[in-house]
């Protein structure tokens, strides 16, 4: 169950990635046909090769899959769909954010 219910566009998403979601927070982004789920490990927002990137880490915690993926969401950004983030910090709120 999530507190907010928010509507963004895929950039918007990427923003709120960027300034909200913290180490150890809880997400799970659909992506494509993916859904990535775990602990958020970190961002690097790093430019490659001149072309503007933004990676993130997730520990994955699934029954067959327990891994830490990296994602571009820059390159992913036209295949976001959904993204739930659940802050470690009980005092904030929880959020799910679908993509237009």
């Amino acid at each position: 169950m999530v507190d907010k219910e928010l509507e963004m566009t895929s950039d918007e998403v990427i923003e709120y990635i960027k300034n909200n979601v913290k180490e150890f927070d809880r997400i799970n982004l659909s992506y494509n046909r993916v859904s990535a789920e775990g602990d958020f490990l970190g961002i690097d927002n790093s430019d490659v090769r001149g072309k503007k990137a933004c990676n993130i880490m997730i520990a994955l915690d699934g029954a067959v899959v327990s891994d830490v993926i990296e994602v571009d969401l820059e390159e992913y950004k036209d295949d976001i769909i959904e993204l739930s983030h659940y802050p470690q910090d009980k005092s904030k709120e929880s959020v799910y954010i679908e993509v237009l």
